[in-house]
């Protein structure tokens, strides 16, 4: 069977450079069934020309939108987009050489399997993003799904189709945890989970401490989908273990949750 992809790209159109090595990337995956979706928040005239420029190239639909908010981009782009695989993409990152056809080959090979979980590395400085699990696994706890980013996510465009809380993520109330809900409401959804150990997207790895707007967010997605003893024993987690203390802005973020949507979840 011949799938399409779709692969997701939120922007605000400040990283052309980046962008250019995405879309030459996706070139040279050398796979006619795709399309790229780039959803611009900002800087619209260059992102046009970015994109007419390689409109023999590549299938590229132009999203231009003046909503901001990672989730809220993404939403809009699910709802253009016509491929039967989503890649959920940064406008920062890239694919390994065969990462797309991995993919391609893990869903024609999987019926069964509606999100796929992958590994990303840093080519850069020649480390992998994370630690991975050296395993493949069907995921089936939401504590499985925490540790989990955005660009390891592709997932098939089937019924029940869910979106993102536009809540969480970067330019909404609270600035992350949105790819972690995502995966969370797709389990509880009935929607078959796979981990699978292979390398499929490049990303520079980030080396910096969780800033206190990021705090909050974490306690406000631990409100969401969590509850009061697993949060304690996260904040313990990371005080013991980290050396961390996170507990005045993760409650912050924890209760403010509570009173914001106070008998929706």
């Amino acid at each position: 069977m011949i799938l399409k992809i779709s692969v997701l790209v939120p922007t605000i159109g400040a990283r052309k450079v980046e962008l250019i090595r995405l879309f030459e990337n996706i070139i040279e995956q050398n796979y006619a069934q795709l399309e790229v979706v780039l959803v611009v928040q900002d800087n619209f005239e260059s992102m046009r020309e970015l994109c007419d420029s390689y409109s023999e190239k590549l299938d590229i639909v132009y999203v231009p939108t003046d909503k901001k908010g990672l989730s809220r981009a993404r939403n809009i782009g699910l709802q253009h987009l016509t491929g039967d695989i989503v890649l959920l993409s940064d406008d920062d990152c890239w694919y390994e050489n065969n990462g797309i056809n991995s993919i391609l080959k893990f869903f024609n090979e999987n019926d069964n399997v509606d999100v796929l979980l992958t590994q990303i590395y840093d080519p850069v400085s020649d480390v992998p993003y994370k630690h991975y699990p050296e395993n493949s696994e069907q995921l089936t706890k939401p504590i499985e799904l925490l540790s989990k980013s955005s660009i390891e996510i592709a997932f098939r465009r089937r019924e029940p189709i869910l979106d993102f809380d536009e809540l969480f993520g970067l330019g909404g109330m609270y600035v992350a945890g949105e790819e972690n809900d995502f995966l969370i409401r797709s389990l509880k959804k009935g929607k078959i989970i796979q981990y699978e150990p292979i390398v499929t997207v490049y990303h520079e790895k980030k080396q910096q401490k969780e800033s206190n707007k990021q705090l909050i967010a974490k306690g406000a997605f631990y409100s969401k989908n969590f509850g009061f003893l697993i949060s304690n024993l996260v904040l313990l987690r990371d005080l013991l273990i980290k050396h961390q203390n996170n507990y005045r802005w993760f409650w912050n973020g924890y209760f403010d949750y509570k009173k914001q949507n106070k008998g929706i979840h």
